[in-house]
């Protein structure tokens, strides 16, 4: 693990980051979707960012990983669950925004990976945004007891449930495992200890 503490906001590098950019560059060889997709996921974490510095945040902790970027931030005061909420919302909304100039653009690898990537964080998956914005309005409405925390879990599991269906379908018939080691990487999203973490 390599870490920067010299930086203004802690930067964490894993083996795992290393590894999995290295399998992708060789299995992007020839297609070049790798780096319109990094372009994508840099957007979605730059709404992010700047929907926290609106609120007067700055990030505390940026660690890359191979299951994604985990930003964790901090605040001078408190965020309500509305201001949390626009700081989750604006990730994907940044990955819209991008998809729309792009596709008119004629750069529609880039609009397709924008939407996708967007649209598979609202998911109510922890530790997705979805998951946490699910976790959120569950807590502002019943408060944040074991009741709500169940059903977000109940809701959570089916999902990456049917997503691991899914997955091994294409994983059968195309010889595709991208999306059955995401729904893995999901289902240990759920079950983990402290996961309350944003990962993107």
């Amino acid at each position: 693990m390599w870490t920067c503490p010299d930086l203004h906001a802690r930067l964490t590098v894993t083996p795992g980051f290393l590894l999995l950019m290295a399998g992708l560059l060789y299995l992007d060889e020839g297609a070049g979707l790798l780096p319109w997709a990094l372009l994508a996921c840099a957007v979605h974490e730059l709404g992010h960012l700047a929907a926290c510095a609106a609120h007067g945040g700055r990030v505390e902790r940026l660690t890359l990983s191979a299951v994604g970027a985990e930003l964790r931030f901090s605040y001078r005061h408190a965020l309500s669950y509305s201001g949390e909420n626009l700081v989750l919302l604006a990730g994907p909304a940044a990955n819209l925004l991008l998809a729309v100039p792009a596709y008119l653009s004629g750069f529609r690898v880039l609009a397709v990976f924008s939407v996708w990537i967007g649209a598979f964080n609202l998911l109510p998956i922890p530790p997705l945004d979805g998951g946490a914005l699910a976790d959120n309005l569950l807590a502002e409405r019943w408060g944040d007891g074991p009741a709500p925390q169940a059903v977000l879990t109940a809701v959570s599991g089916i999902l990456a449930g049917l997503l691991a269906g899914v997955g091994a379908i294409a994983a059968a018939v195309y010889g595709n495992v991208t999306l059955l080691l995401t729904a893995f990487w999901l289902l240990w999203g759920i079950v983990r200890p402290g996961r309350r973490g944003r990962m993107h």
